[in-house]
């Protein structure tokens, strides 16, 4: 009886969920669960919260406790080399007395602090525009068209177009220098390219050559060995796409082959080394953006000659996956717009830079998308009518403005969030 009990528990979660449970009860953060599995730390969050759900409980905490009862998550000992624990709350709570006295003590101390006014006496004024932007030390050469992307709270930007040629340049910027430093060079220079993080490794396909056509190149690099590597040529010679990366597999969207723009989705799995066709866009775009937003990736914008879109599509790979139709209508932006940075912070979208239409009032601003609709995003400056690359990093966004060649790309911060709630775990 209690073996099929526990094999019913068992399939309640998939076996995706059960290896993220696994992991979890071993004390592993969201973000080195997702590099073990080679997925994105917001599928890993994702699949917690349907965890969570089915098993009805509201902390990783009970979530372990949950595994080890239902035969989920061994331990050693007992016979056969494992313990199915059978705790009751009770039990729970006599084990973790002091610690729920102690949590007890903290709240009461809390709410004592802010009746007396002690904290929180009175809100304070949301920064001003110049507070929440800080520049920094712009990059040691010009360069737009480039991939930017975050690496352990630091930045790499690969290649781009330079003041006189296209450029295979790596540069990493320490946030806690405030410095640049050079790295080993991409082997094919490119312009007009993206690149992702899965792992521990910086993916880069495709692009523009300096012959002024795309390339079908795949090229890897890995930041702790400064080395670089090839992988599986892409189907096509693309650039100006957007790329995401999701549940650790590269999305590749639209963009250009030398000859006509792309509604082609192309996506790559690094553990296979094999690139596999999606279903088609809505429509061909290029120069578009995307940003991958819980179970879904977002697709803004995009130009195809003088058409310029204001469409966002909402594309479900799930979806796709299983034949379906996995595209859905998402809200339009204020106006057509291309060429810009996009990014993703606390799943509020960030549009900056790039060119828009000029069919909106609002036609130069920048915007935030929180869910229901667009806002205007306080900037420091224009940044429109360039090529602004766009890294978010925890709570802030990081921006490469190529404003000027003479004055070289200007590097800055915008502090998206400036307060955050931690919960304590208790083990």
């Amino acid at each position: 009886m209690t073996s099929k009990m526990e094999e019913t528990n068992k399939t309640a979660l998939s076996v995706r969920e059960q290896e993220i449970l696994r992991l979890v009860a071993t004390g592993l953060t969201n973000r080195e669960i997702a590099q073990k599995l080679f997925i994105s730390p917001n599928t890993v969050k994702v699949h917690l919260s349907n965890i969570f759900e089915k098993i009805n409980v509201a902390s990783r905490t009970e979530a372990t406790l949950y595994g080890i009862e239902h035969g989920i998550v061994e331990v050693p000992g007992g016979e056969g080399g494992v313990v199915r624990a059978h705790l009751t709350w009770r039990d729970v709570f006599r084990k973790y007395f002091w610690v729920w006295m102690i949590i007890l003590i903290l709240l009461s101390a809390f709410i004592i602090l802010i009746s007396t006014g002690v904290i929180f006496k009175t809100p304070e004024p949301t920064p001003d525009v110049s507070e929440r932007w800080q520049e920094l030390t712009p990059m040691p050469e010009y360069l737009t068209g480039m991939a930017a992307v975050a690496y352990d709270q630091d930045v790499f930007v690969i290649a781009g177009q330079g003041q006189e040629e296209v450029s295979g340049a790596v540069f990493h910027y320490s946030t806690a220098d405030d410095a640049w430093k050079k790295k080993q060079d991409k082997p094919t220079p490119v312009t007009d390219v993206q690149g992702v993080l899965i792992g521990e490794k910086i993916f880069i396909p495709g692009g523009s050559t300096a012959e002024g056509m795309p390339t079908d190149v795949l090229e890897i690099y890995d930041p702790r060995q400064d080395a670089w590597e090839t992988g599986a040529s892409l189907p096509i010679a693309l650039s100006a796409y957007a790329l995401v990366d999701f549940e650790g597999q590269l999305y590749l969207f639209g963009g250009w082959d030398g000859a006509k723009v792309l509604d082609t989705v192309l996506i790559y799995d690094p553990m296979a080394d094999l690139w596999r066709e999606g279903s088609l866009m809505p429509a061909a775009w290029r120069d578009l953006g995307a940003v991958a937003l819980e179970d879904r990736i977002i697709i803004l914008g995009g130009r195809n000659g003088g058409d310029i879109s204001d469409q966002t599509w909402a594309y479900y790979p799930s979806r796709d996956a299983d034949g379906e139709n996995p595209w859905d209508a998402f809200i339009r932006m204020p106006t057509g717009r291309f060429g810009f940075g996009a990014g993703n912070i606390y799943d509020t979208i960030y549009i900056l830079g790039g060119q828009t239409d000029g069919k909106g009032a609002d036609d130069g601003g920048q915007w935030i998308m929180t869910g229901e609709d667009w806002v205007d995003l306080p900037v420091n400056q224009d940044y429109n009518e360039r090529d602004v690359a766009l890294v978010p990093m925890g709570s802030q966004l990081f921006v490469l403005d190529p404003s000027d060649p003479l004055d070289g790309t200007k590097a800055w911060t915008y502090q998206a969030f400036y307060y955050s709630i931690y919960i304590p775990y208790v083990p």
